[in-house]
Protein backbone atom coordinates (compact mmCIF):
# COMPACT_ATOMS: atom_id res chain seq x y z
CA UNK A 1 0.00 0.00 0.00
CA UNK A 2 1.25 3.46 -0.80
CA UNK A 3 -0.86 6.45 0.24
CA UNK A 4 -3.18 4.25 2.29
CA UNK A 5 -0.63 4.40 5.11
CA UNK A 6 -0.85 8.22 5.12
CA UNK A 7 -4.64 7.92 5.17
CA UNK A 8 -4.45 5.68 8.23
CA UNK A 9 -2.27 8.30 9.93
CA UNK A 10 -5.01 10.87 9.25
CA UNK A 11 -7.57 8.54 10.78
CA UNK A 12 -5.41 8.06 13.87
CA UNK A 13 -5.08 11.85 14.13
CA UNK A 14 -8.87 12.17 14.04
CA UNK A 15 -9.11 9.88 17.05
CA UNK A 16 -6.06 11.07 19.03
CA UNK A 17 -5.87 14.84 18.62
CA UNK A 18 -2.82 15.22 20.87
CA UNK A 19 -0.67 13.09 18.58
CA UNK A 20 1.06 15.12 15.86
CA UNK A 21 0.85 14.10 12.21
CA UNK A 22 4.63 14.53 12.24
CA UNK A 23 4.70 11.48 14.55
CA UNK A 24 1.79 9.52 13.05
CA UNK A 25 3.01 9.53 9.44
CA UNK A 26 6.45 8.05 10.24
CA UNK A 27 4.81 5.43 12.47
CA UNK A 28 2.41 4.48 9.66
CA UNK A 29 5.28 4.13 7.17
CA UNK A 30 7.90 2.75 9.60
CA UNK A 31 8.29 -0.74 8.09
CA UNK A 32 8.82 0.80 4.63
CA UNK A 33 11.36 3.29 5.93
CA UNK A 34 13.17 0.53 7.81
CA UNK A 35 13.26 -1.52 4.60
CA UNK A 36 14.63 1.43 2.59
CA UNK A 37 17.42 1.87 5.14
CA UNK A 38 18.21 -1.86 5.09
CA UNK A 39 18.19 -1.80 1.27
CA UNK A 40 20.69 1.08 1.32
CA UNK A 41 23.06 -1.17 3.28
CA UNK A 42 22.46 -4.10 0.93
CA UNK A 43 20.19 -6.07 3.28
CA UNK A 44 17.27 -6.63 0.93
CA UNK A 45 15.29 -8.97 3.13
CA UNK A 46 11.71 -7.65 3.60
CA UNK A 47 11.15 -10.14 6.42
CA UNK A 48 13.38 -7.92 8.57
CA UNK A 49 10.93 -5.03 8.27
CA UNK A 50 7.59 -6.38 7.08
CA UNK A 51 7.06 -9.79 8.67
CA UNK A 52 4.13 -9.92 11.05
CA UNK A 53 6.50 -10.78 13.89
CA UNK A 54 8.91 -7.89 13.24
CA UNK A 55 6.03 -5.43 12.71
CA UNK A 56 4.61 -6.51 16.08
CA UNK A 57 7.98 -5.97 17.74
CA UNK A 58 8.37 -2.56 16.09
CA UNK A 59 4.86 -1.56 17.18
CA UNK A 60 5.63 -2.59 20.75
CA UNK A 61 8.87 -0.60 20.77
CA UNK A 62 7.12 2.53 19.47
CA UNK A 63 4.28 2.22 22.00
CA UNK A 64 6.59 1.54 24.95
CA UNK A 65 8.98 4.37 24.07
CA UNK A 66 6.09 6.80 23.64
CA UNK A 67 4.54 5.78 26.95
CA UNK A 68 7.89 6.09 28.71
CA UNK A 69 8.56 9.57 27.30
CA UNK A 70 5.11 11.11 27.68
CA UNK A 71 3.86 11.90 31.16
CA UNK A 72 0.20 12.76 30.73
CA UNK A 73 -2.93 10.80 31.66
CA UNK A 74 -3.88 10.01 28.04
CA UNK A 75 -0.40 8.69 27.18
CA UNK A 76 -1.47 5.06 27.51
CA UNK A 77 -4.31 5.57 25.02
CA UNK A 78 -1.95 7.39 22.68
CA UNK A 79 0.58 4.55 22.96
CA UNK A 80 -2.14 2.02 22.09
CA UNK A 81 -3.14 4.16 19.09
CA UNK A 82 0.49 4.23 17.93
CA UNK A 83 0.72 0.45 18.34
CA UNK A 84 -2.44 -0.03 16.27
CA UNK A 85 -1.25 2.37 13.59
CA UNK A 86 2.12 0.61 13.28
CA UNK A 87 0.35 -2.77 13.14
CA UNK A 88 -2.01 -1.47 10.44
CA UNK A 89 0.97 -1.39 8.08
CA UNK A 90 1.04 -5.18 7.83
CA UNK A 91 -2.72 -5.46 7.36
CA UNK A 92 -2.77 -2.75 4.70
CA UNK A 93 0.15 -4.32 2.84
CA UNK A 94 -1.58 -7.71 3.04
CA UNK A 95 -4.32 -6.29 0.82
CA UNK A 96 -1.99 -4.93 -1.84
CA UNK A 97 1.06 -7.18 -1.86
CA UNK A 98 1.95 -10.86 -1.99
CA UNK A 99 5.33 -10.70 -0.32
CA UNK A 100 4.33 -10.10 3.29
CA UNK A 101 5.95 -12.71 5.49
CA UNK A 102 4.11 -13.99 8.52
CA UNK A 103 7.47 -14.35 10.27
CA UNK A 104 11.09 -14.40 9.05
CA UNK A 105 11.37 -17.54 6.96
CA UNK A 106 7.61 -18.17 7.14
CA UNK A 107 5.07 -18.26 4.34
CA UNK A 108 4.42 -15.12 2.33
CA UNK A 109 0.81 -14.04 2.03
CA UNK A 110 -1.25 -11.25 0.51
CA UNK A 111 -4.11 -10.55 -1.87
CA UNK A 112 -1.84 -9.05 -4.53
CA UNK A 113 -3.82 -5.97 -5.57
CA UNK A 114 -0.61 -4.45 -6.94
CA UNK A 115 -1.19 -6.82 -9.85
CA UNK A 116 -4.54 -5.10 -10.45
CA UNK A 117 -3.70 -1.37 -10.58
CA UNK A 118 -7.27 -0.14 -11.02
CA UNK A 119 -8.50 -2.16 -8.03
CA UNK A 120 -5.51 -1.02 -5.97
CA UNK A 121 -6.14 2.62 -6.90
CA UNK A 122 -9.84 2.35 -6.02
CA UNK A 123 -9.10 0.66 -2.68
CA UNK A 124 -6.47 3.19 -1.66
CA UNK A 125 -8.58 6.16 -2.77
CA UNK A 126 -11.58 4.81 -0.86
CA UNK A 127 -9.38 4.54 2.22
CA UNK A 128 -8.02 8.08 1.66
CA UNK A 129 -11.52 9.56 1.35
CA UNK A 130 -12.91 7.75 4.41
CA UNK A 131 -9.92 8.61 6.58
CA UNK A 132 -9.76 12.19 5.33
CA UNK A 133 -13.44 12.73 6.16
CA UNK A 134 -12.84 11.36 9.66
CA UNK A 135 -9.84 13.69 10.01
CA UNK A 136 -11.76 16.66 8.60
CA UNK A 137 -14.66 16.11 11.02
CA UNK A 138 -12.19 16.28 13.90
CA UNK A 139 -11.13 19.80 12.88
CA UNK A 140 -12.82 22.83 14.34
CA UNK A 141 -14.45 25.86 12.73
CA UNK A 142 -12.32 27.61 10.13
CA UNK A 143 -9.89 24.74 9.69
CA UNK A 144 -12.73 22.45 8.60
CA UNK A 145 -14.24 24.87 6.11
CA UNK A 146 -11.07 25.90 4.27
CA UNK A 147 -11.01 24.82 0.64
CA UNK A 148 -7.27 24.18 0.98
CA UNK A 149 -8.23 21.10 3.01
CA UNK A 150 -9.25 19.38 -0.21
CA UNK A 151 -5.65 19.60 -1.34
CA UNK A 152 -4.71 16.77 1.02
CA UNK A 153 -6.85 14.01 -0.56
CA UNK A 154 -6.21 15.43 -4.04
CA UNK A 155 -2.45 15.37 -3.40
CA UNK A 156 -2.63 11.82 -2.07
CA UNK A 157 -4.62 10.76 -5.15
CA UNK A 158 -1.96 12.29 -7.43
CA UNK A 159 0.78 10.55 -5.44
CA UNK A 160 -1.01 7.20 -5.72
CA UNK A 161 -1.45 7.68 -9.44
CA UNK A 162 2.26 8.49 -9.73
CA UNK A 163 3.28 5.43 -7.71
CA UNK A 164 1.15 3.19 -9.91
CA UNK A 165 2.53 4.80 -13.08
CA UNK A 166 6.10 4.26 -11.87
CA UNK A 167 5.34 0.64 -11.00
CA UNK A 168 3.93 0.08 -14.50
CA UNK A 169 7.10 1.52 -16.02
CA UNK A 170 9.20 -0.79 -13.87
CA UNK A 171 10.55 1.96 -11.60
Amino acid sequence: MYVGHAALALFAKSRRQRLALALLVPVAFAPDWIQWILDAFGWTRPALSHALLTVTIGALVVAIVHRALVRRPAATGDAIALWLLYMSHWAADFLTGTTKATWPGGPHVGLGLYGHPVSDFLLEMTLVVICWFAYRRSLTGNARSRAVGWMMPAGLALMQFGFLALARMGG
